[in-house]
């Protein structure tokens, strides 16, 4: 729709309409933050399972005798068909000529021209009143009323249609001599009557009509008492309200539908009325508070039973469990290779374990016990570290692992974050020197009992190097004040701009990169060449011309895998109210301004890109949207951009344990940004990597270098292979060219050692295939009487 179109429904279904027409979006507060179609908003779907808020409008007509106008809405209509209700009720549009999109000062204010022209416009097309006959300015404003209702009467108790409004109520009245020509749209409309209010009392005591939601709660609190005497109502604001909205839970015959929705205004509406008793900031949070509650608990609720996905785990966000999304156990059986590359993972003993061999200590064996218990993926990577390096790494981890529970903890600190501030900036000589250390209360599970007995990880800190303590140090002091920073900033939209995206990263990632590069070297493990500058130029790090050892090529290594966690943490973190994606990224797809709206199956493609089971798929599928996808491409696309300098990182490596310990995180990592490209089931849960493909890339970077290039040229061929074959949201715009420019970099650096890896397999195989073709004539052989060299007969 163009930004201002003079509405026309010519020659179009209510299948048409509701794909065409662009609805108000708006927050709980009547504000509006965005626009969606018709089909989109009154979807009610896992995942929004009460649709997508939206202004409305009802028109309350009367002749100049007092009686009011029923329609009964048309059996084609896709919510509430064949209902009595009153004369006219549906949405002001985005994009109209006449404006419908009333501004927050134009409703608080009590103009409301946009919903009056809107209220003009429908009458004209669901009952064919000319516009001649109406003025806009006439109708009587009186307040709005927020309700939702599942369409569980037409559809049954999983309806996959509803209405959740924020509805405008009008009034209108005709003078005497006035007369109004009424030709209602039979696509809209299939009866009609005016009724006195007594007639109308009795009609909605007959239980073999059936009225709409939204009239039934009109008529109950507000229309009896307005209709006994209309001269005050039209002429005075007695009954007008231009500040509350009010709340209302439809019945439980509304209730539930596909997205299984349960109550939440009426209970809302009190609390409004207490916190606005303190002030209208207050009264403001509450009410914004409960949406995004509410809509987060929509998204946690999400799982098996409701996506084709095999999300067999949960993993605890702040609103909820998260789905962790796995594959199944038989697809797992169905993929070989995977399963004897685990298989040799889990008995080959390809990894030494360095730290066993200084466990004599108790506070060495604590140290190593709270590894594998808070980081199971990266303690063997740890252990198998030269003896020395292996134990200053573990101790880093450890220390920045407390230090993250510390920040990452959002219930201990409530309301004393200012506690939690001086927590962090201070770790490091309050907590990391103190060998009585014990952190009470913050943390849960594994990660508590590390900050309550990190008096340990004290200890043998102390015991360390000089030159290990002093990395260690000066690395737990900035990360501390870098996440004291973000304490009381406002994340629950996301960082304000990629460069704020990049800064946060290098702050909680990138500073691990440097120590862990400053550890190589100070060990004696690596050259200084480590803590050079790499392709990209990064803000935080110091002008190589002036400093040629400024840890660049470091940083974009602790980057690259930071930013594939926030891409693929996007509904834990949102949930969480601490998310991370980059404003100034994904607002360039989002149509409501919110980020949240990824979550929706009506921004990732559901029932098209993303199975829903079904009627829900064909449903979820009409007039779908793929925003979602589009900004998961393109942060994608951003992360892959690092890739090269990853690679050059690792060129410079001459130990093959630190070799190890560095490339198995960026392979996975790769391999997880590629498992989330494109995938809707990201914003439905966590997305994971398959444990026997976890197992095949540990054996990868064991085999060495050419083996790592060669996943690294496999895992970016999936997408650029996605690419080029149309398949990927986006390909064909200029995102899939900068997914293909990232791509094609990576699989040019990499193919030379790639094909050197294919070339050794294959030799390999036809070493292997000549000793079995040389066992299996011996074999005849000696069956048939023959020998070896000797022709059989």
């Amino acid at each position: 729709m163009s930004s201002a179109e003079v509405w026309s429904a010519e020659g179009m279904t209510q299948d048409d309409l509701m794909r065409k027409d662009m609805c108000i979006v708006v927050n709980y507060m009547d504000e509006v933050v965005g626009h969606d179609s018709k089909y989109n908003c009154h979807k009610f779907l896992p995942g929004q399972p009460r649709g997508i808020l939206h202004r409305a409008f009802s028109v309350i007509l009367f002749d100049s005798n007092g009686k009011m106008l029923l329609q009964q809405r048309a059996p084609t209509k896709i919510t509430f068909p064949n209902v009595w209700t009153n004369a006219c009720c549906s949405h002001p549009l985005h994009g109209m000529a006449p404006r419908e999109d009333d501004s927050n000062d134009e409703v608080s204010k009590g103009s409301h021209m946009g919903v009056k022209h809107a209220a003009v416009r429908k009458l004209g097309h669901e009952l064919g009143i000319p516009a001649a006959q109406l003025d806009a300015k006439r109708f009587k404003y009186m307040l709005r009323l927020h309700y939702w209702a599942a369409d569980v009467g037409t559809y049954g108790p999983q309806a996959p249609w509803g209405e959740h409004e924020i509805d405008h109520i009008l009034l209108y009245k005709l003078n005497p001599g006035e007369e109004l020509t009424l030709q209602p749209n039979e696509e809209e409309v299939c009866a009609t009557r005016w009724v006195t209010q007594a007639e109308l009392k009795e009609a909605m005591n007959n239980p073999d009509q059936s009225w709409s939601p939204w009239f039934k709660i009109l008529m109950s609190n507000f229309v009896n008492k307005w209709w006994g005497d209309l001269t005050k109502t039209f002429t005075t604001n007695e009954y007008t309200d231009f500040k509350k909205i009010y709340r209302f839970d439809t019945p439980e015959e509304y209730h539930g539908g596909a997205g299984h929705a349960w109550p939440l205004l009426t209970t809302l509406a009190t609390e409004e009325a207490v916190a606005l008793q303190e002030n209208e900031g207050k009264r403001r949070k509450v009410v914004l508070d409960a949406q995004r509650g509410d809509q987060a608990r929509a998204f946690t609720l999400r799982g098996r039973k409701d996506v084709s996905s095999s999300a067999e785990a949960v993993k605890q966000g702040g609103y909820g469990k998260v789905p962790t999304h796995s594959t199944s156990k038989l697809d797992q059986l169905l993929r070989p290779r995977e399963v004897f590359a685990a298989l040799r993972f889990k008995f080959g003993g390809l990894l030494e374990d360095n730290l066993k061999k200084v466990c004599d200590d108790p506070d060495i064996a604590f140290c190593t016990d709270m590894l594998l218990k808070v980081s199971r993926s990266f303690a063997a990577v740890i252990q198998q570290l030269p003896e020395g390096l292996c134990l200053d790494i573990c101790i880093f981890y450890l220390v920045l692992r407390a230090l993250d529970t510390v920040e990452d903890d959002m219930e201990f600190y409530k309301g004393r974050e200012h506690v939690k501030q001086e927590e962090l900036n201070t770790f490091g000589e309050k907590r990391l020197l103190d060998v009585a250390c014990s952190i009470k209360g913050v943390g849960s599970g594994d990660e508590r009992t590390l900050a309550e007995k990190f008096g340990a990880v004290s200890r043998v800190y102390k015991t360390l190097p000089k030159k290990s303590q002093e990395v260690i140090m000066d690395i737990t002091n900035q990360m501390g004040a870098g996440m004291a920073e973000y304490v009381a900033a406002d994340l629950g939209q996301g960082t304000v701009d990629v460069a704020a995206y990049d800064r946060y990263c290098h702050m909680v990632a990138g500073l691990v990169g440097e120590g862990l590069s400053r550890l190589f070297v100070a060990r004696g493990m690596e050259a200084d060449i480590l803590l050079g500058q790499g392709e990209r130029v990064w803000p935080f790090c110091d002008d190589p011309a002036k400093n040629p050892q400024n840890l660049g090529l470091a940083n974009s290594m602790g980057l690259f895998l930071q930013k594939c966690n926030i891409i693929r943490d996007y509904l834990e973190d949102y949930v969480d109210g601490r998310a991370f994606w980059p404003q100034t990224v994904w607002k360039k797809y989002s149509t409501t301004g919110d980020l949240g709206e990824f979550a929706r199956p009506t921004a990732h493609g559901a029932g098209v890109k993303l199975p829903l089971k079904g009627e829900l798929g064909k449903v979820a599928a009409k007039g779908v949207g793929y925003q979602a996808l589009l900004c998961l491409n393109e942060l994608v696309a951003d992360a892959l951009e690092l890739v090269p300098d990853c690679l050059s990182y690792l060129e410079h490596l001459k130990t093959p344990a630190v070799y190890r310990f560095c490339a198995i995180p960026q392979v996975m990592a790769l391999a997880t940004l590629v498992a989330c490209f494109d995938n809707p089931l990201l914003f439905t849960g966590v997305v994971k990597i398959r444990k026997g493909l976890t197992a095949r890339l540990i054996i990868g970077t064991i085999d060495g270098p050419d083996a790592v290039h060669w996943w690294f040229q496999k895992l970016s061929q999936e997408i650029s292979d996605h690419v080029r074959n149309g398949k990927a949201t986006g390909s064909e715009t200029d995102l899939g060219q900068r997914l293909l420019a990232a791509t094609t970099r990576i699989e040019a650096l990499t193919l030379e050692k790639a094909q050197r890896c294919d070339y050794q397999r294959m030799s390999k195989a036809v070493a292997t295939l000549g000793t079995v073709a040389t066992l299996a004539a011996a074999v005849a052989a000696l069956k048939y009487g023959g020998r070896l060299g000797r022709p059989l007969r």
